[in-house]
């Protein structure tokens, strides 16, 4: 249950701090959360609240801005809201750092004050605490910016995350069809598009709490399946244009076996020690930005069609995807010989 004390009629991401907190109250099942209107909570401090009731978390600058209490101490906690004390008292620096395993990576829990911090300096770092840590080198470099402004402009526009995906999923389809029929560049351009849909969509859902079963069906399926089709297509339209390059469909068929043979690996670890591959240790987190997965193959062969030289740039696609699938073999192999003697975990948490 939620109560709400005082007024802030400003918005993040098109909603009122009031409105995502109400989204938010489940969490701390039959307590109650008493809040300032102007707070803006990451699920975290919440769960934290929830275990220390009675505990205040105060703003930067020391704003009372949140509480979990008992039905009994709903009147105490309002006026800790409104500054007449009688409760213990913290801030979110106080709290820590949590491992967000959804995101791979480490996290300080989030309180802040919508008013005492302007809009767009909220929003960031409301969009920055839900972006993930353990990734490639384009999400995790070209993207964040971008994907702000749109996530933004789609807020506004009042989009679902749905609608987003629905978009990118056609972008999916535009990019196969320009990839097979030889136009390599329109087709680039639309992958990149997509891939950048890709990472909105998600953070549109996170921002506004909008997550759905199915948009996480229809975003986790278009991104495991739309790879190796893009591949195939890529090929079929390497070889329209360049006939001559006889090892262009034999470059396919090893970049399609390690993207199975990866995905296998990458699952299996999962299944096997409870964490992704990618975050067992640094240098795997390091390798994630790097690894043959799709972002890297179209950053590749985005540089071979620039230079004039595609059907090469798909040999080197092919010849990374072998060493990829090799190093993420190695590593599982050595953290099955890891497990006989302590348990894996990540290193970020």
């Amino acid at each position: 249950m939620l109560t709400i004390v005082g007024e802030c009629d400003q918005q993040l991401f098109g909603m009122k701090p009031a409105d995502r907190l109400s989204r938010q109250c489940g969490i701390v099942g039959d307590q109650q959360l008493i809040a300032h209107a102007s707070a803006v909570l990451s699920d975290d401090t919440i769960a934290w609240l929830a275990d220390h009731s009675g505990t205040v978390v105060t703003s930067i600058e020391g704003r009372p801005l949140a509480v979990v209490v008992g039905p009994g101490e709903v009147d105490a906690a309002r006026k800790a809201m409104v500054g007449e004390g009688g409760m213990e008292t913290t801030s979110a620096e106080a709290i820590g750092t949590v491992y967000v395993r959804k995101l791979r990576r480490t996290l300080e829990p989030l309180a802040l004050s919508l008013g005492e911090q302007s809009r767009g300096v909220v929003e960031r770092k409301l969009f920055a605490s839900v972006y993930k840590g353990v990734t490639d080198v384009v999400t995790k470099y070209a993207w964040p910016e971008p994907a702000l402004w749109l996530t933004r402009a789609a807020a506004a526009l009042g989009l679902s995350p749905n609608a987003v995906t629905a978009a990118g999923l056609l972008l999916t389809l535009v990019a196969g069809w320009q990839f097979y029929v030889g136009n390599l560049a329109v087709g680039m351009a639309a992958a990149w598009l997509m891939t950048l849909l890709d990472t909105v969509d998600g953070k549109l859902a996170r921002v506004t709490l909008t997550s759905s079963l199915l948009g996480n069906v229809l975003d986790h399926g278009n991104d495991l399946i739309h790879p190796p089709l893009w591949w195939y297509c890529l090929a079929n339209g390497i070889s329209l244009a360049d006939p001559g390059h006889r090892s262009t469909w034999l470059a396919c068929w090893i970049i399609l076996g390690a993207y199975v043979i990866g995905r296998i690996l990458e699952r299996g670890f999962k299944q096997q020690f409870g964490i992704n591959p990618f975050t067992w240790r640094q240098f795997d987190s390091r390798f994630r930005m790097i690894v043959s997965r799709r972002n890297i193959i179209l950053l590749m062969m985005t540089v071979g069609l620039v230079i004039g030289m595609p059907a090469e740039a798909f040999v080197l696609c092919a010849a990374w995807s072998v060493i990829s699938v090799l190093i993420q073999g190695a590593r599982y192999l050595q953290a099955v010989g890891h497990s006989r003697r302590e348990p894996v975990r990540a290193w970020l948490g």
